[in-house]
């Protein structure tokens, strides 16, 4: 009923895309609570999506659609068949091949075509849409992306690659730490991180220290709360406020009603070893 099949970034995409995917669902009803995540192209080539963000405000998704980097979990639904093409952006990513400020777009999505030509997303869907098999979808995306890249370039990412080291480094980062690597000021390192992770360096380390562990006992690399939590949380209670604000359950519902598709999408993930470090611990 559910199938996804994902591709691993050439090397040229590596610093830019997260992950590549096709994904496809003939389940009607089909619901999934969507950890915080980066920032995604969805390119739906059947079928609607619905993204829930929060209590008040609701996205329907077809076509080309782009979503920013979420800081809580969304709820995607479909009532019929859905085929879609993902395309997980890295932050460097998202500066050169989006351009508009993350953060105007965390917890949201727009039409794709909103932000870039719209004459360059109708052929890219259109090419994708006659593509006879994954190995042709994937060449039609990643020619868009080769494409995009060569046209945009962003001064930053130096700052990524600085913050995704930092991110990924320790169970607990220290945004000190990241302000005295980076030999800016607070406030400069805060609106870097605004605008290519859409979110502060506050709320990123919170975010990537609770999906660390959701991903620890999802793959089984935790069987209780403390070794998921090590020594980056307080107590039990801090680490069950933070484990759901950015997974939507509490660490003992997310062990025992892990949704398919996000034990697939672990799963496959750490099954490719090209993955960006910051993909395998989100």
């Amino acid at each position: 009923m559910i199938s996804i099949h994902y591709f691993e970034p050439s090397p040229a995409l590596r610093q830019h895309v997260s992950s590549l995917y096709w994904f496809e669902t003939q389940m009607p009803g089909f619901a999934d609570l969507m950890r915080a995540e980066l920032g995604q192209i969805r390119l739906l080539v059947d079928g609607v999506g619905r993204t829930r963000y929060g209590e008040s405000n609701a996205r329907a998704n077809s076509g080309a659609t782009l979503q920013g980097p979420t800081t809580a979990p969304t709820h995607y639904t479909a009532s019929d068949r859905l085929r879609l093409f993902g395309i997980g952006l890295l932050p460097l990513g998202w500066a050169e091949l989006i351009g508009v400020p993350a953060h105007e777009l965390a917890n949201d999505a727009v039409d794709l075509d909103s932000v870039m030509p719209p004459a360059i997303v109708a052929r890219l869907m259109d090419q994708l849409a006659s593509a006879p098999d994954n190995a042709s979808r994937c060449r039609v995306v990643c020619e868009f992306l080769h494409a995009r890249l060569e046209a945009n370039r962003h001064p930053a990412c130096w700052f990524t690659r600085l913050a995704d080291d930092w991110l990924t480094a320790s169970p607990n980062p220290s945004v000190d730490r990241l302000v005295a690597d980076s030999g800016m000021s607070a406030r400069s390192v805060e609106r870097l991180s605004d605008r290519l992770y859409g979110a502060s360096p506050k709320m990123l380390a919170r975010k990537y220290r609770a999906l660390g562990a959701a991903v620890r006992l999802g793959m089984g690399q935790a069987s209780n709360w403390q070794d998921a939590a090590g020594d980056a949380f307080y107590d039990q209670a801090h680490f069950i406020r933070e484990f759901r604000a950015f997974t939507g359950l509490t660490p003992a519902r997310f062990q025992a009603q892990i949704t398919p598709l996000t034990q697939i999408t672990m799963t496959k993930r750490r099954q490719l070893p090209g993955l960006p470090s910051l993909v395998r611990i989100a």
